[in-house]
């Protein structure tokens, strides 16, 4: 069953309609999957594919898009451990994939899709502080690094690393998860004092909060790469 419904869905082409159907269909099964994880992964894959398609902003396809990323986030939330990583890890590299095509002048038809790619990457990283602290800090790293040989270099081609829509786009993503998750924090902290308890999940926000200073010099950093009124 699983695997005729997965070659449904990549024969499906882009009938957003029936792309829609088996998406929303398929939530009631997700919880026997567990007995299969080699085709746990793959549905993962599918999803993310659907999830992350490039071209195709219609209304209609967006809501395939959604159904897709609940799908991701039922999985997340009820196959066992390490499935979130993957979940964690092919989201944000598709996100990190499909926002270099976030550019100025087509902002207005892709804007929207990425704001909703970031939303949803918002939604994943706070359901686990400790997986997401792990990869966090492994990709605000890698713009670290980058930032770094901009800086030691300064040659044309390592500022256009920097000094591109995908950077700028992946600070913001990363500004928005370290957010979220400190409100979230806060929120249980408010109700942990009320009802008691709720140290474990305020010592893992701690994780995160903790890349607040260095993504934050990270962006003053970037501010500070060519110190010139246009960038």
């Amino acid at each position: 069953f699983f695997k005729s419904t997965l070659h449904l869905l990549s024969e499906a082409g882009k009938d957003a309609n029936l792309l829609k159907f088996v998406l929303t269909a398929l939530s009631k099964y997700v919880p026997y999957l567990t007995a299969f994880p080699k085709i746990t992964k793959k549905l993962l894959k599918t999803c993310v594919k659907l999830w992350s398609a490039p071209l195709d902003t219609s209304e209609d396809y967006n809501a395939v898009r959604l159904q897709a990323f609940l799908r991701i986030r039922q999985l997340a939330i009820t196959q066992p451990y390490p499935l979130i990583e993957d979940c964690l890890k092919m989201t944000y590299l598709s996100y990190a994939q499909r926002s270099k095509f976030g550019t100025a002048s087509n902002v207005t038809s892709v804007l929207p899709t990425l704001t909703f790619m970031g939303n949803c990457i918002v939604e994943l990283y706070t359901l686990d502080y400790a997986s997401a602290y792990q990869h966090a800090f492994i990709y605000i790293r890698q713009l670290a690094l980058h930032l770094r040989t901009a800086l030691m270099k300064h040659t044309p081609e390592s500022l256009a690393a920097v000094y591109c829509w995908q950077y700028i786009h992946c600070l913001k993503l990363w500004v928005a998860v370290l957010s979220a998750s400190q409100k979230k924090n806060d929120s249980l902290d408010e109700s942990s004092s009320k009802l008691g308890g709720g140290a474990g999940k305020d010592e893992e926000a701690n994780l995160l909060r903790s890349l607040v200073y260095p993504l934050t010099e990270i962006i003053l950093g970037v501010c500070r790469l060519v110190p010139t009124t246009r960038y």
